[in-house]
């Protein structure tokens, strides 16, 4: 699993380089006036692009994760013990008019 999330990570830098690569061509040729509208679909492919492999990596990334604490959960039962939690009648606190202050 992690060789292809080090796949996609691969693909979205080499999308993001072809990017700022052609941010820097569109700079250039409007310094030197030229029409840079050619070049729009070609960023906004890129663009699109490189979030999906970005989340590619990332979903890849999440599903390793999961596995991970589904593997730890299973070798380890007893170190996944909830801690004892408050019941909320413990925080219902009774104020009195001695309490409440008006300016």
């Amino acid at each position: 699993m992690e060789r292809k999330e080090k796949t996609w990570k691969i693909v979205a830098t080499v999308l993001a380089i072809v990017g700022a690569a052609l941010l820097i061509v569109t700079l250039v040729l409007r310094l030197t006036g030229k029409d840079v509208t050619v070049l729009t679909y070609p960023i906004i492919g890129v663009v699109i692009l490189f979030l999906i492999a970005d989340e590619m990596a990332r979903m890849t990334r999440r599903r390793i994760e999961k596995e991970e604490a589904e593997r730890e959960k299973a070798e380890h039962p007893e170190a996944n013990v909830p801690e004892p939690t408050l019941p909320p009648e413990a925080f219902d606190f009774e104020t009195t008019s001695a309490d409440e202050k008006e300016p």
